[in-house]
């Protein structure tokens, strides 16, 4: 067996265990472009998601950066249906108001704005109709 193939096949291996990682760790379960500046998303806390692993015992709570992990996976997802390349870089004005309990659905809005080199992203996660977290995204776009 020559290396070439071996690292081919130690490649795919690897892009596998990641995409399981990705799959244990992803609470999206749906993502539409309403129009090219604005997405929706539907998103669910399950009981068994590893992100209530130890926050807290007893009295679980979904912890902060696994909602701006949803709005980063809605805004990758729906940038690559469009063919765009982007790279998140910023967070900016994040408020969490609300506990995010395990069964909890969540509604994500989130709107695009043009800033040049930049497009920013700002967006609310909503619990039956509560906002729970809210802030902005600033994204580069890449020049392939």
């Amino acid at each position: 067996m020559n290396l070439y193939l071996i690292d081919v096949i130690l490649i795919r291996s690897l892009a596998n265990e990641v995409q399981l990682l990705e799959s244990q760790w992803s609470l999206l379960k749906e993502v539409k472009a309403i129009n090219n500046n604005h997405i929706e998303a539907l998103a669910e806390a399950p009981a068994d998601s590893p992100w209530f692993s130890g926050h807290f015992p007893g009295e679980p709570i979904l912890p902060g950066i696994a909602l701006v992990h949803i709005v980063k996976q809605a805004i990758t997802a729906d940038a690559l249906k469009k063919g765009a390349n982007l790279q998140l870089h910023a967070l900016r004005r994040v408020r969490f108001t609300q506990p995010v309990r395990p069964g909890d659905i969540l509604s994500v809005s989130i709107t695009a704005e043009d800033a040049g080199d930049d497009i920013l992203f700002s967006f609310k996660v909503e619990k039956k109709k509560n906002v729970v977290c809210s802030g902005m995204i600033s994204a580069k776009k890449k020049k392939e």
